[in-house]
């Protein structure tokens, strides 16, 4: 995730007399698209639902918002009021269990993806100075992490969030997440990397936040190789020693290690591999291949008439949730289904793929779009994935960002974004020297990918 660092700003701090005096004098940069209505629109209003590129729903975002310009990349939305702080990251959003928590910075808004209601807007722990990078689902809880200001630790948040607000408590530890801006974690519990601990980890519990035991691990936990009472780490080798990688796995009750296992060759190109278990830990996924805990023994490779002999899945896949027997895996926008103890074909076109199997690509460079001018605000946003015949554009706001996908209920596939309606986009004046343009029309909207799974039981 970028990190914006805000310079330069001669008109931003008076931005709102600015946004007065735009709103007076300039006219509407574009004409209004489908998310321009400032009270809530739906699909059903316009009777479009399920269809591709369709706006499935639309929620105006209360607040002052700008759109800044990052050196030669498209402008995206911001928070006026954090954009002005310093340094800032671009905003997201998780969908889980029927509700999308959208965060900017450290304010978060809940949003029923039934009734389409906002639930409530919190701030978590506002006094800190940080940075927030990301919101992970455990169980009924949330994880929030953040980087300090001070330093390039995470500081750690459990949120438990209700129908009517939002209550949060902070780890008194710091984390080192490394690459993968996520913690491993499972339905009740998450393992903290202390940062600066030597291997230190800490076994936390949710609910409570109480620390169940600590231990020093040898290797790096990726964040899908943590199950019920398993978890793996993954010691690289010595270049030069002719040693294998090894696996080693933990038990969860108290932090011991009970078993060490030889990485055989083809679990995972060289680089920096990614380990998924199954839900009983009798499988670890890499991102080539498939391993057997109990023996060590390399189950399949992925077939180089498939993928090349070069080639990798993109986050090594996923179980299924109902079948842990299947697994599903995704690559460049395509998904399918394998068995997960021999690598055969189930699903050449996976019926029911993840939500994060459709890809979203900013057309931003000046290949694909003209960036002069205004026109770096409107850059629209390329969706591919499984079942999308040709690429979907998405082009309904200025300063567009994808934030996440979901499923609805009857099994439709669905973006999130968060963009200015551009008949809402103003200049801040031609006499004041600004990297940022003034939004008077923010909105948070969903559009339909035109792809539709089996209905979830």
């Amino acid at each position: 995730m970028r990190t914006l660092s805000v310079v330069g700003l001669v008109c931003v701090l008076g931005l709102t007399a600015c946004s007065r005096w735009a709103q007076e004098s300039d006219p509407a940069a574009s004409e209004p698209t489908a998310i321009s209505p400032d009270a809530l629109v739906t699909c059903e209003e316009n009777g479009d639902c399920g269809e591709a590129g369709s706006v499935r729903w639309s929620l105006p975002l209360e607040g002052d918002y700008v759109m800044y310009t990052y050196g030669d990349d498209a402008a995206v939305l911001l928070d006026e009021e954090h954009a002005v702080a310093g340094a800032y990251p671009y905003s997201g959003a998780v969908a889980h269990d029927g509700v999308l928590y959208h965060f900017e910075h450290e304010r978060v808004r809940a949003v029923d993806l039934d009734t389409l209601d906002l639930l409530w807007t919190e701030e978590v722990d506002p006094e800190q100075a940080k940075q927030v990078q990301i919101l992970q689902p455990v169980g009924d809880r949330l994880l929030m992490l953040a980087q300090h200001n001070r330093g390039r630790e995470d500081l750690v948040y459990i949120l438990d969030p209700g129908a009517d607000g939002l209550e949060w408590e902070a780890l008194d530890f710091t984390a080192d997440t490394g690459w993968n801006r996520e913690l491993p974690a499972n339905d009740t519990h998450l393992l903290v990397p202390e940062e600066g601990g030597a291997g230190l980890h800490h076994y936390v519990e949710t609910v409570s936040g109480e620390v169940e035991w600590s231990a020093e691990l040898p290797g790096r936990i990726d964040p899908t190789a943590l199950v019920v009472d398993t978890a793996f780490t993954l010691e690289r080798a010595d270049e030069d020693d002719g040693e294998p990688d090894l696996i080693r796995r933990i038990d969860l009750t108290d932090g011991r290690v009970v078993d060490e296992i030889p990485v055989p060759g083809g679990l995972y190109p060289e680089g920096r591999p990614t380990l998924v278990a199954s839900p009983d830990g009798d499988i670890l996924m890499g991102t080539r291949g498939a391993l057997d805990t109990a023996t060590g023994e390399l189950l399949w490779t992925h077939p180089q008439g498939r993928l090349g002999e070069e080639a990798s899945l993109d986050g090594a896949g996923r179980f299924d949730e109902d079948d842990p027997a299947l697994l599903h895996v995704q690559e460049g926008g395509d998904a399918w289904v394998l068995e997960a103890r021999t690598g055969e074909l189930v699903e050449e076109d996976a019926p029911d793929p993840r939500p994060e199997a459709f890809e979203n690509q900013s057309l931003w460079n000046s290949d694909a779009f003209d960036l002069s001018g205004s026109d770096r605000y409107l850059a629209p946003i390329r969706v591919l994935g499984p079942g999308i015949e040709d690429a979907l554009i998405i082009e309904f706001g200025a300063g567009a960002r994808h934030l996440t996908n979901y499923r609805t209920e009857d099994g439709a596939y669905v973006g999130v974004y968060q963009a200015c309606a551009p008949d809402g986009m103003r200049s801040t004046g031609w006499d004041r020297a600004t990297v940022h343009r003034a939004c008077v029309a923010p909105r948070l909207f969903a559009v339909d990918y035109g792809v539709r799974g089996s209905e979830p039981q």
